[in-house]
């Protein structure tokens, strides 16, 4: 399956470059290397770059995203249109900056109708940069 295809955000704010691994329903390892062009890197901070918590976040959500909204084996596909609905303790516990490798692992910790409860944490190089839950809504399209 080409998990890519199923988000619904484009580049730049695609911040999915590899999907490592998906349980569907359950969790999912995405991967996005930083590079010092990003756009988010533009003015955060001039001449010392730092990856802005809510990238952090964002990253977190496409994966959650992923691991929320891709079917299940046999399992018809219904396209899926999940937004960021609430965003709870997150903790930013180091900064990264331009080349470092961002690893992102979510968790489905529970399922309300329309509603997906995520929890996760977003590493760069290995060391923690963020750690929270979100909550992502099915949003019916228009």
């Amino acid at each position: 399956m080409e998990y890519l295809s199923l988000l619904p955000h484009t580049p730049p704010m695609r911040l999915v470059e590899e999907v490592v691994s998906v349980e569907p329903g359950q969790q999912a390892v995405c991967r996005r290397l930083t590079r010092a062009d990003d756009f988010y890197f533009q003015g955060h901070f001039p001449g010392q770059p730092v990856v802005p918590a809510i990238v952090l976040i964002e990253l977190l959500a496409q994966t959650g995203g992923l691991a929320a909204g891709t079917p299940r084996p046999g399992e018809p596909h219904q396209p899926r249109a999940l937004r960021v609905a609430a965003v709870d303790g997150f903790r930013f516990p180091a900064g990264c900056g331009a080349d470092v490798v961002l690893e992102a692992q979510a968790r489905v910790v529970g399922r309300m109708g329309g509603l997906f409860k995520i929890e996760g944490t977003v590493t760069a190089d290995g060391v923690l940069v963020a750690r929270g839950s979100l909550t992502l809504a099915d949003v019916p399209s228009r």
